[in-house]
């Protein structure tokens, strides 16, 4: 979507964000006020997910992916199918620029592995966290906004995870509460995301090309560029850290210019906007990537082992306690 795309951060959220972050960013950080490696996974996955939402945004605006259904939703298949598909084949993070306490996290090119579960389930247990609080503060619920609801994108990305291994991810599914009669469809699911992404992929390259081509000139091909604006918050010097040294936005990015025609160049932005979004400017042809909602995924992650990780050990636990005892 174009700006302010970032729904699911509703009004008094902002707000509460804001006001913590300006207060913590007023006074110089201390080492022990830094976000911890522990938590960098939760919040490079995110991050991830996010940029790659905003650019299958730029994508139908700009390479003409069609739009069969509502923008955003198609938005989050396309991501998460990418992040899955065995065909995706991001290269990892080279050894030496892997941060201590993350080195299980490059992504794998073969088969759904365990970093790959990892960085899935971080996306799901946001989603799961935002709806958590959502229903705590009793927050208005936007039927009518333009993004499916938070606990409806949960439950899509934990079926299309499932659908991609549902031999291996009984347990997967188990722990994050996917009702068995949904279960049954994801597998078909996953399968057609899946071959409508490398048909997306495979014709609108070769349709951009062929008929200047065949008339002897290749239209030009621009590339999508990553720049990382300076920040003087020792914690956002942090975050941009994570980002250049322990995830796949590079690979991403080249994966997505290896693969798709854009007619102009398109630069990604890591910078201070004053709140916590991500966002398409076609304008400008720029997507904007907050540093502020990196402080919003830090601000959910002290939410995650209660909200997520606990409740799916719970609801595994029980799970299987009940199947013992039948």
């Amino acid at each position: 979507m174009t700006l302010n795309s970032c729904g699911l951060v509703r009004s008094l959220i902002i707000a509460c964000v804001l006001l913590g972050a300006g207060a913590a960013l007023a006074q110089p950080a201390r080492q022990s006020d830094l976000p911890g490696e522990d938590i960098a996974p939760f919040v490079i996955a995110n991050v991830e997910f996010t940029l790659l939402h905003e650019l299958i945004h730029v994508l139908i605006d700009e390479a003409g992916i069609p739009v069969l259904a509502r923008e955003e939703d198609q938005a989050d298949y396309l991501t998460a199918v990418t992040f899955l598909s065995s065909q995706t084949g991001f290269p990892v993070v080279p050894p030496e620029k892997i941060l201590k306490g993350i080195s299980d996290w490059p992504a794998e090119t073969g088969p759904l592995g365990n970093s790959g579960i990892k960085r899935m389930q971080a996306i799901i247990d946001a989603w799961r966290i935002e709806w958590t609080i959502a229903e705590q503060d009793k927050m208005d619920i936007p039927y009518a906004d333009a993004h499916a609801l938070e606990i409806q994108r949960y439950y899509d990305m934990v079926c299309l995870t499932y659908g991609r291994d549902p031999r291996h991810l009984e347990d997967f599914r188990i722990e994050n509460e996917l009702p068995s009669d949904r279960a049954e469809l994801c597998e078909q699911d996953f399968a057609k995301a899946e071959r409508g992404l490398e048909f997306i992929k495979t014709t609108l390259k070769n349709n951009a090309r062929t008929p200047l081509s065949r008339a002897g000139n290749m239209p030009p091909d621009f590339a999508i560029q990553l720049k990382f604006e300076d920040v003087q918050s020792p914690a956002h010097q942090q975050y941009k850290l994570w980002l250049e040294n322990a995830s796949i936005l590079v690979p991403l990015i080249e994966a997505l210019n290896r693969d798709y025609y854009l007619p102009r160049p398109i630069i990604v932005r890591f910078r201070i906007c004053g709140q916590p979004n991500a966002f398409w400017d076609p304008k400008d042809a720029k997507v904007n990537m907050c540093y502020e909602l990196l402080d919003r995924f830090i601000h959910l992650s002290r939410f995650h082992k209660k909200y997520a990780v606990d409740r799916r050990a719970n609801v595994l636990g029980r799970a299987k306690a009940d199947k013992a005892f039948q």
